[in-house]
């Protein structure tokens, strides 16, 4: 059913061909030959392969990759369980070092005394150890929840994110579509993150980084589609769905914007995930 709907807007056969194009001899997907695999890429590629009941052939291969490649860092951890569970395949249990660093990561940000006198009153400044602590809580969270672990650290993500709440959105620094997503998903939304997400739309589809931008991007895209979902909000834009399909290129994939025109299995990943919400 899915293939069918997708199919009316764009050429499913060329980004089945375009995906395979992306198998690498070590069993996983990869950017570009000769590069070797990579997990994200190996994720984005799987998912694509099963939206399209595109048979997987030589999955014993990429199930050895996936395990080859567990190491104890969040990012390996989300990709690779993200990816067997795709795979119907079962998960390792990672949940202790999930619930560990999840702790860790919730501690890293630390209030450094520095009082900054506002018009609204008095805010502290904070400091970060890492690029974004947001996007690594997001990934333990989801790893636990795909585990089905319950654990008073879940919990405490939920208000620890809340501390990142600005202008109806989250953000480390700014507020913006990404680390909201990040936070929405770790912890729900409310009216507030429909109107943030909203106002980044484009009057003739896709979402922009702020508003009243342009171009949109397919990753902006991607988010603003996801927050809206996990809030239980109807997103159905015909103008989107269109845009989406605009950005294919001839060889299958799917390009950032209009006006960028390198295919990768990220932006088809994007593109493939946010029509299928708006289907």
């Amino acid at each position: 059913m899915k293939y069918v709907k997708l199919d009316s807007f764009i050429d499913v056969d060329a980004l089945k061909s375009y995906v395979l194009s992306k198998r690498a001899n070590d069993g996983g997907f990869s950017f570009c030959k000769p590069l070797p695999s990579s997990l994200p890429e190996t994720y984005y590629a799987v998912f694509i392969l099963k939206i399209l009941n595109e048979y997987i052939d030589n999955k014993e291969k990429l199930v050895s990759y996936l395990h080859s490649s567990l190491r104890y860092n969040p990012h390996s951890v989300y990709f690779v369980l993200n990816t067997l569970n795709l795979l119907n395949e079962k998960l390792p249990d990672v949940s202790e070092f999930a619930i560990n660093r999840l702790r860790k990561a919730m501690t890293r940000v630390i209030n450094v005394d520095a009082i900054h006198k506002t018009e609204s009153g008095i805010t502290a400044t904070y400091s970060f150890d890492m690029p974004n602590v947001l996007r690594e809580v997001y990934l333990l969270t989801s790893v636990l929840r795909l585990l089905k672990v319950e654990c008073e650290e879940i919990e405490q993500a939920k208000k620890f994110v809340e501390m990142f709440r600005k202008d109806g959105g989250y953000g480390v620094k700014l507020p913006n579509l990404e680390d909201s997503f990040y936070c929405v998903y770790v912890k729900g939304g409310d009216k507030n993150i429909v109107h943030f997400v909203m106002k980044r739309e484009w009057k003739d589809g896709g979402f922009c980084k702020v508003p009243n931008s342009y171009p949109p991007y397919i990753e902006d895209t991607y988010y603003a589609i996801e927050i809206l979902h996990c809030v239980g909000y109807n997103y159905n834009n015909i103008k989107t769905l269109k845009y989406i399909a605009k950005l294919q290129n001839a060889d299958g994939g799917f390009r950032r914007s209009i006006y960028l025109g390198t295919s990768s299995l990220e932006f088809s990943y994007y593109a493939v995930s946010s029509m299928l919400r708006m289907l």
